[in-house]
């Protein structure tokens, strides 16, 4: 977190105690969280997906559905259809008719978030502070502990108070983007077969399959 701060030596003691005390609070909204978002066997949310940049003139926004069992999740956004069977990822591009191939990236050296994380993020990588509460809504930044590897600088969370889930999820880039996921509907604990996240040749005969594994 790059930010610069000008402040008597009274007004900082004053607010690294205030810093503390909030930072427990985030701690425990965040665990508490945790330990409800782990205890879900499968999660199925209906989503909108917004990108914001005013320096490029960028304002785009697309409907998108994920579903998340373990570490695999199947995700449908912008005509592109993107599975993860825990080991590998397949992005289908359906206007294309290609099918491209990689391995899931390593967090610690990528710009990375993965779409069966988004729920999760905060458990690991971040520092933590509480915010405010805004209708019913608490809102708590996340600031990556590795910010010079990263290409965002903040994470903002919006968690529903009386729901104890994710609302809204914001991430900060430091080109000057936002961009936004907006949970529209969630449903935890529903049946999804396995073969949701396996890649069926058979069912795109006539895509190109592009392996970029190494």
């Amino acid at each position: 977190m790059k930010k610069t701060f000008i402040i008597a030596l009274t007004a900082l003691i004053s607010l690294g105690s205030f810093a503390q005390e909030v930072d427990t609070k985030a701690k425990g909204i965040l665990d508490k969280l945790s330990v409800k978002t782990k205890a879900y066997k499968t999660i199925k949310a209906d989503f909108q997906f917004t990108l914001k940049n005013k320096a490029e003139g960028i304002n785009e926004t697309q409907s998108g559905k994920i579903q998340i069992k373990g570490d695999k999740y199947f995700l449908s956004i912008a005509g592109q259809d993107i599975i993860s069977n825990g080991k590998d990822i397949y992005t289908i591009l359906k206007d294309a008719e290609e099918v491209q191939i990689n391995g899931i990236p390593d967090e610690d050296e990528e710009d990375f978030i993965s779409p069966n994380t988004i729920f999760t993020l905060y458990e690991t990588g971040f520092k933590y502070k509480y915010l405010k509460e805004d209708n019913g809504t608490h809102i708590i930044n996340l600031y990556p502990k590795k910010a010079n590897e990263k290409e965002f600088h903040r994470i903002a969370l919006f968690i529903n108070k009386a729901k104890n889930e994710i609302s809204k999820v914001k991430i900060f880039g430091k080109d000057g983007s936002i961009t936004t996921y907006s949970i529209k509907s969630f449903v935890a604990n529903g049946t999804i077969p396995d073969s949701k996240f396996s890649f069926d040749k058979a069912k795109h005969p006539n895509y190109e399959v592009v392996d970029l594994r190494e």
